[in-house]
């Protein structure tokens, strides 16, 4: 059976390390159409592929980690919290201040190419069907 779901995001659990130190959280991510998912894997691919060689394209300069992380990420649990342990509101500056933290955008990144692959790595539930 396939449920065509009309859910707009999923939970995923998002696994890092800053400074040494192991951080989890629940992401909630956006479900994106087919040939957005490949539109954005495409421009990535061809903008490192013109970085490695020392080149550019200014029609790709918005491409990048914190731009697709933030397209991507649409909420998240009450696992994220502040430095007196109270969870943080998601919102649009506090999801900017987030993605600015060092590694958090490749991280977002890498667990939401996870999610799309159906990886067991923590999940909460693999995502079904089409947003």
């Amino acid at each position: 059976m396939f449920k065509l779901s009309t859910a707009a995001s999923y939970p995923w659990k998002v696994s890092g390390e800053l400074a040494g130190t192991p951080y989890s959280f629940t992401a909630e991510f956006a479900f994106l159409r087919q040939n957005r998912i490949e539109e954005l894997t495409q421009q990535l691919i061809k903008r490192q592929r013109l970085l490695e060689i020392g080149q550019d394209d200014p029609d790709l300069e918005h491409v990048n980690l914190c731009a697709v992380a933030d397209e991507v990420l649409v909420g998240w649990g009450a696992d994220v919290i502040d430095d007196d342990g109270e969870p943080v509101e998601f919102g649009v500056a506090a999801k900017a201040r987030f993605l600015q933290v060092q590694g958090v955008a490749l991280t977002v990144c890498n667990a939401w190419g996870d999610s799309l692959k159906g990886a067991k790595r923590g999940n909460l539930k693999a995502p079904r069907g089409i947003g």
